[in-house]
């Protein structure tokens, strides 16, 4: 059961560290352009994503 608790923390804390520094994490992401096309490519194959993206894209035509 200890060792349960400890994964439950370490698991905690990288998600909070993560979430606290998400702003950081996505700017280096974007600098790198092989990431940078990673990212759009991996969001793109979200439907909701890929949705609001084209909306926004095509809306002035």
């Amino acid at each position: 059961m200890r060792q349960f608790f400890r994964w439950v923390m370490i698991i905690g804390s990288v998600v909070a560290t993560i979430y606290k520094y998400r702003y950081k994490a996505l700017d280096f992401v974007t600098k790198i352009p092989f990431l940078r096309k990673i990212l759009v490519r991996l969001s793109m194959n979200i439907p909701w994503i890929r949705q609001k993206f084209l909306s926004q894209m095509f809306r002035g035509l």
